[in-house]
């Protein structure tokens, strides 16, 4: 396998599990909802109660943590 394909499926790996996390959440808080145990989170006046903000959410973590992560720890030490 070429390196110059190494880069497309390693993006492509991420999106493969960001969308499992996701959909994962989602399906999670939902059962939990209609079994009449939804997730509840309060933070200072900000309430998370619906199962698409909690996958939202979720996703929105890793989108910008991981980045963040990246961009600090700078280039390798190869």
């Amino acid at each position: 396998m070429p390196s110059s394909t190494a880069p497309v499926l390693t993006a492509l790996a991420v999106v493969a599990l960001l969308a499992a996390i996701g959909a994962w959440v989602l399906r999670d808080a939902r059962e939990r909802e209609a079994g009449g145990h939804a997730v509840v989170a309060r933070v200072g006046g900000l309430s998370i109660e619906r199962p698409e903000v909690w996958a939202g959410l979720c996703l929105l973590v890793v989108v910008l943590g991981l980045p963040l992560y990246l961009v600090a720890r700078g280039p390798s030490a190869s």
